[in-house]
């Protein structure tokens, strides 16, 4: 029996958004330094960078040409820059008003956050099975070793706020399945688009991803890890070009 496509983009989407949860369950549960934790970050961004250079950006190229991938990657990466600045205002709006700074408020912001990153991550794994194509190798692992650094620190910030686990692993798991939701988005509304917008919509992903990356993991694992950030993450860049000729 045939599985659907959709269905299909949305296991995907859902297993690469588990490291979410598994990252909340560590960072409950585990204390662990912030070193090992930076690298996770930049690593996880160098196999991200690697993915959509060797797999996401040219496959949009492939499909509907130059111009609507580099429309895609502009607009993709205007509206991450512009939703993650709006939900920045409100968080240290927010926080100027707690005494605490850590209210149910501020998490449902950083859970809010999380979700933005995940929209485009998951949208382009569910682009990837579109036309007969196969879910990309590269971004099912760049998106869960991603993920798993965030799950990881908000947790432990959650836990240090004396919040329950109810709270934490019930947040986290509403951002997993909402991010397989997502997934299913992808061949669930764009299927029977012309290959000019399939283009434009894998490239818009790339975009936001990019930008998510510059803007948020690497400055995030550069206030931990300094100099050694490059190296991690060209390792983590150098594990998926292996992973690219491998696979």
């Amino acid at each position: 029996m045939q599985i659907p496509v959709t269905l299909q983009a949305g296991l995907w989407g859902w297993l690469a958004a588990s490291s979410l949860l598994i990252g909340a369950g560590i960072g409950f549960l585990v204390t662990l330094p912030k070193k090992v934790l930076a690298s996770i970050m930049a690593y996880g961004s160098g196999v991200l960078v690697a993915a959509l250079c060797f797999g996401q950006i040219p496959e949009a190229e492939r499909i509907g040409g130059l111009l609507p991938t580099l429309g895609g990657l502009l607009a993709g990466g205007v509206a991450f820059v512009l939703a993650s600045q709006y939900i920045e205002r409100l968080e240290h709006r927010h926080r100027g008003k707690s005494s605490n700074g850590g209210s149910g408020m501020v998490a449902m912001l950083i859970a809010v956050g999380a979700f933005l990153d995940g929209i485009p991550e998951s949208l382009g794994l569910g682009l990837g099975l579109l036309d007969g194509g196969e879910v990309s190798v590269l971004m099912l692992v760049a998106i869960f070793l991603a993920n798993l650094p965030e799950g990881l620190a908000s947790a432990a910030g959650l836990r240090e706020e004396k919040r329950s686990g109810w709270l934490v692993f019930g947040l986290w798991g509403v951002i997993a399945v909402l991010s397989g939701l997502a997934a299913m988005a992808g061949p669930g509304l764009f299927a029977g688009l012309s290959p000019h917008w399939l283009a434009f919509a894998l490239g818009f992903s790339a975009g936001a991803v990019l930008c998510m990356l510059v803007d948020t993991l690497i400055p995030e694992a550069f206030e931990t890890t300094h100099a050694w950030t490059g190296l991690i993450t060209l390792a983590g860049f150098m594990t998926a070009f292996t992973l690219d000729h491998i696979v």
